[in-house]
């Protein structure tokens, strides 16, 4: 089993009963390749709990941002203003997994002992990116807020 630490980006915007918020997530995430079935496991590190299967990477990612936006939904569906929801949201960003934390580390230096090759030939990160949540209140609705969806965005293995 390969594992690679990566840094992550996602976001758009949120709909909440009578609000619309852009949300911007910078987290890290733990890529787990199964040596077998050359199939991945996406895991959360910041934010936590959260998982993508695929048997491509782009296709773990993908559902993994899928739960990402379904969270936020989630959290958007039960607060009543984009207060509550910055609230919830940075609360739920800040979640850990102390194990996944664990392997995310061991992974990055893993890298940085040249143990683990780029295989996935993503760009190295030799610094860390600041890592968040940002949750901005829509005032006034654009078309230009319909994003078109994200391509494999894991940035990088840390290193």
């Amino acid at each position: 089993m390969a594992e690679y630490a990566l840094f992550f980006e996602s976001g758009g915007p949120v709909l909440g009963e009578g609000y619309i918020v852009s949300i911007r997530v910078r987290g890290r995430a733990l890529a787990i390749r199964d040596e077998e079935s050359g199939e991945f496991q996406l895991s959360g590190v910041n934010p936590g709990s959260l998982l993508g299967f695929g048997r491509t990477l782009n296709e773990a990612y993908q559902e993994f941002v899928e739960s990402l936006r379904c969270v936020l939904v989630d959290v958007a569906s039960d607060a009543p203003s984009p207060e509550d929801f910055r609230r919830e949201a940075r609360d739920f960003f800040h979640t850990e997994d102390p194990e996944a934390e664990a392997r995310w580390e061991a992974a990055r230096e893993r890298v940085r002992k040249g143990e683990t090759p780029n295989d996935l030939e993503l760009r190295l990160e030799r610094s860390t990116p600041d890592l968040g949540i940002e949750v901005q209140h829509v005032e006034a609705p654009a078309l230009s807020a319909n994003a078109p969806a994200q391509e494999l965005s894991p940035s990088a293995l840390a290193a």
